[in-house]
């Protein structure tokens, strides 16, 4: 697996594993992979710019502090005893370690016919691996076992190969029916109604109608100490109608932050944007052609917990049993995790036109 660089009638000639240029290279760009990913798309960008991306220590789960507890405060004059009513004993919500992979590989054809341009095979399949990383976690975060042919954007995506999931989609930390008996870490929502995300359907069939549902859903996320949702994150065509009921309601479009790496506009103090992979809740498909979503988020209260070690981290080449071609992996092991469910919204069955 050894590539020299230079002619044989070259003054000097260097001789190096192609492996450990793959590998060396890797290491440098593993930074810019990171950032790639975690800004891959608006809920991954406003969790790494608000320091919700964090590493965690190894363990046999996860373990969030419950955000929603507040101390028993009263009031006491002079002699008075002190307040000493403790909270609620509940202070945790444990969510499972999650793991994925994405394959580098090269097989000795491609390395013979590349010998006098290694750097850009090593760059092409770097990113090739970045690129298919990136749409696994979008898919992953947004459509749940939908992404493959499963039946609900609930569950997490399953391997068809090995049975394996990934990290929890948001249609399972925020659920279009938080009543329903199920748990989100290990917490039943049925049984614990502290522990339910907002929701709201829609009926609205005027441009004011939609604008109003909007806000009342931004204003019951916002209730309590935490502030408002700072991020609105919904599908293409809601996006769009939005806008127009702005406009058709002020006769002017909603500010846009220019610096923003997405398509945006303002409502109130949120940002909102869109994404391909935004699911009909309603519906429960892929599709938003008949209805469409809008997820609330105050990502104070979300995070992207990753396993100090496995950050992307990449394994040795190996050959294959039956194969001329080297394999190696990209590894990723971590989970996203939620400790204030109160603050987080989805409003589904918003219509596709409006008057």
């Amino acid at each position: 697996m050894a590539v020299t660089f230079g002619s044989a009638g070259a003054p000097s000639q260097v001789t190096t594993n192609l492996d450990a240029v793959f590998a060396t290279s890797l290491a440098n760009y593993k930074k810019t992979l990171q950032d790639n990913i975690s800004e891959s798309n608006a809920l991954f960008y406003e969790m790494k710019k608000g320091n919700m991306w964090e590493s965690a220590d190894g363990g046999a789960y996860l373990a969030e502090d419950l955000m929603y507890e507040l101390g028993v405060a009263d009031a006491y004059d002079g002699y008075d005893e002190l307040p000493d009513t403790p909270s609620d004993g509940i202070t945790q919500v444990i969510f499972d370690w999650r793991q994925g992979a994405v394959p580098i590989s090269y097989s000795m054809k491609e390395k013979k016919l590349n010998k006098h341009r290694i750097v850009s095979l090593i760059d092409s399949k770097m990113k090739q691996s970045e690129m298919g990383f990136v749409d696994f976690f979008s898919k992953a975060i947004l459509q749940g076992s939908l992404m493959q042919g499963g039946a609900s954007i609930k569950t997490p995506y399953t391997s068809t190969l090995n049975g394996a999931q990934f990290i929890e989609p948001l249609g399972s930390i925020i659920d279009y029916d938080p009543t329903v008996s199920r748990s989100v870490g290990n917490l039943n929502q049925s049984t614990f109604t502290w522990w339910r995300n907002r929701t709201k359907t829609s009926s609205a069939t005027t441009f004011n109608g939609f604008l109003l549902e909007a806000d009342n859903l931004y204003n019951t996320c916002a209730r309590g100490p935490g502030g408002p949702p700072n991020l609105i994150w919904c599908d293409q065509k809601t996006y769009e109608v939005w806008r127009n009921a702005y406009y058709q309601a002020y006769r002017r479009t909603a500010d846009t932050d220019n610096n923003y790496p997405f398509e945006n506009f303002k409502f109130n103090r949120a940002t909102v944007t869109y994404d391909q992979y935004v699911c009909d809740v309603e519906s429960g498909t892929t599709s938003t052609a008949t209805y469409g979503t809008a997820y609330f988020l105050n990502t104070n209260f979300l995070k992207m917990r990753y396993e100090a070690e496995t950050n992307f981290e990449m394994t040795d080449f190996q050959k294959p049993p039956k194969g001329d071609s080297r394999l190696a992996h990209i590894l990723f092991m971590g989970q996203l995790t939620v400790n204030n469910r109160r603050k987080l919204g989805v409003w589904g069955k918003i219509p596709r036109s409006l008057s």
